[in-house]
């Protein structure tokens, strides 16, 4: 009986731990999923930064997101690149810790060149 008394409690905590950490995986892939779509639609010959962002976040608003808070950024860097950040945080069930989650896309701004 006395053993039940510690070990359920450590069994707990143990699980909570491995159903946050999927929690963040999760977050992870769905961050990574809006980053790669806003910059596919960014670079596309009819999108743009705008466009781009405004996919992305509609990724994150999409039903099974589930993160506690979410941003989208973009930029057009020298050389016809886009950039499109997302960075966010996982939910939590283990009170007191949030791990956040990011991720950078940069890409080639896809445009028709006609022959120079």
């Amino acid at each position: 009986m006395v053993e039940a008394v510690v070990v359920i409690p450590v069994l707990m905590v143990v699980l909570l731990m491995v159903i946050q950490c999927a929690l963040w995986a999760h977050a992870g892939q769905v961050v990574g999923l809006a980053a790669s779509e806003g910059d596919r639609t960014a670079r596309s010959v009819d999108g743009g930064t705008s466009a781009g962002v405004a996919e992305a976040r509609s990724i994150l608003r999409g039903s099974g997101a589930d993160l506690a808070s979410s941003d989208v950024a973009s930029e057009v860097i020298p050389g016809d690149l886009v950039r499109i950040t997302v960075t966010g945080r996982a939910v939590s069930i283990v009170p007191g810790l949030s791990w956040p989650v990011s991720s950078v896309v940069v890409g080639p701004i896809q445009e028709f060149r006609g022959s120079e």
